[in-house]
């Protein structure tokens, strides 16, 4: 299988898998793409639409806009030499770096997610950009990375100046991974990394910390790779 990647942008990527269409109606495949801190995630769910081949050009410039600035378009030059040749294929079930026929006209970061599994894609609901769904979940909102961190550590978050006990730890603020340049941003400190050890033991070791520190506010948190102690500066 091979695809021809037309361009990009903030929320979307979209290519072709033949360079003619019935009716001179080409079918574009559009996948979603959320550019997070530690990345860009590629979407599972994809959307087909129709547009005039006649009309590729027009069609990717008022799609992905200058004022956007994660758009890029690929040279279609080669689209054309395609499209002589009667190219066809078949839509892939994921994209790989393998598949792309015009790779060098990716940016490298989408490049890089190629590497990576097909995501579940949501919008932020504060700021609608795209993010990974579930990555950053709180009180029942999607956020992404960047209001997650401003809401969980800013001045009206759930900081404790009281030690937590077991069950309160259990089910501390939870989310895919902290980003120690945000939470400083939003006015946190990070005090401790913390492997996925046992929650026991992580329990133990976070409420040792707390009292050799002393006063002040803590936050912890849950992510994929263990637990994050922090405290609101002063």
């Amino acid at each position: 299988m091979s695809i021809f990647v037309l361009g990009g942008g903030e929320h979307m990527l979209a290519f072709v898998t033949q360079a003619s269409g019935e009716k001179g109606q080409l079918p574009v495949v559009m996948a979603p793409l959320a550019w997070t801190p530690v990345g860009v995630a590629i979407g599972d769910a994809w959307q087909r639409v129709l547009i005039d081949e006649d009309n590729v050009a027009g069609w990717v410039d008022q799609t992905f806009v200058p004022e956007d600035e994660r758009a890029f378009i690929a040279p279609l030059g080669e689209l054309e030499l395609l499209r002589r040749v009667g190219w066809r294929d078949a839509v892939p079930e994921r994209l790989t770096e393998e598949e792309i026929l015009n790779l060098a006209d990716l940016p490298e970061d989408v490049v890089d997610a190629l590497a990576s599994p097909m995501l579940p894609i949501a919008r932020c609901t504060a700021c609608r950009r795209s993010c990974v769904k579930d990555d950053f979940v709180w009180q029942e909102r999607q956020l992404c990375a960047w209001d997650w961190h401003r809401t969980v550590f800013g001045r009206r978050g759930p900081w404790r100046s009281e030690p937590y006990n077991r069950m309160q730890f259990s089910s501390a603020s939870a989310a895919a991974y902290v980003v120690p340049a945000l939470a400083e941003e939003a006015g946190a400190e990070t005090l401790m990394l913390l492997g996925r050890v046992d929650p026991d033991l992580a329990y133990d070791v976070v409420s040792t910390v707390i009292e050799r520190v002393g006063e002040g506010s803590y936050l912890t948190v849950s992510t994929d790779t263990g637990w994050v102690l922090l405290r609101e500066r002063a």
